[in-house]
């Protein structure tokens, strides 16, 4: 069956228990449309949470993104304490932006972090009641794109980096399908939008986040 899910998972010292999300479903949690208001928002990498001084200032203007390595946003997002109190004083969060290869398989590890990625977007949308912005990340193989984008609503947006691609044809392919299946309203894009895009997209949609942010 295309897609089908493992039953098993060891998790490690994740928190996120993928048998209690996952056991027996064959598709990832929904994603809801939610209003984010993209005018004028300063976007901060999630390891700099703590120059922003949160707990006694918070920052309306704030929105907080994954776009670091995979060690810096499991510090913030899947340890035993994430300092989700802090994620609720800024205006809105992207999603995980965890790493998938490029490779066309649909191996163990590009289906953890798909779904690691899908259920922390989920978790921040109905557990912690903040507005969220579903990071997009697929692998070479098809068959993730069901679990990557499924159950998007459409028109929500959404978050796409183009840094570190180690495949540029993968990257377009999956981009293409995403745009198909979520129809976003905005895309918040990290590094270089490529000059194709705009032949599948509205490039006026697109709202560029800095790379870094001078704090």
């Amino acid at each position: 069956m295309e897609g089908e899910m493992k039953k098993d998972f060891s998790t490690g010292n994740d928190v996120l228990d993928f048998n209690r999300y996952y056991n027996g479903r064959e598709e990832p949690p929904i994603f809801r449309k939610q209003y984010i208001d993209l005018q004028n928002k300063l976007f901060v990498p999630v390891d700099d949470l703590g120059l922003l001084h949160l707990s006694k200032n918070p920052q309306e203007e704030v929105i907080l993104h994954h776009f670091v390595n995979d060690r810096r946003q499991n510090k913030f997002v899947f340890s035993e304490k994430p300092p989700l109190e802090l994620f609720q004083k800024v205006y809105a969060v992207t999603s995980s932006d965890l790493s998938v290869d490029s490779e066309m398989s649909f191996e163990l590890f590009n289906l953890w972090n798909i779904l690691k990625a899908r259920i922390n977007a989920n978790r921040l949308q109905n557990e912690f009641d903040l507005l969220v912005i579903l990071t997009l990340i697929w692998g070479a193989n098809p068959e993730t794109y069901k679990w990557a984008f499924g159950n998007v609503e459409k028109g929500s947006i959404v978050a796409v980096s183009s840094q570190a691609i180690e495949d540029s044809e993968v990257f377009k392919k999956g981009f293409i399908r995403a745009v198909e299946m979520i129809e976003p309203e905005n895309i918040c894009w990290y590094g270089n939008v490529y000059d194709w895009v705009a032949d599948y997209y509205d490039v006026s949609k697109i709202v560029k986040m800095q790379t870094r942010t001078q704090l």
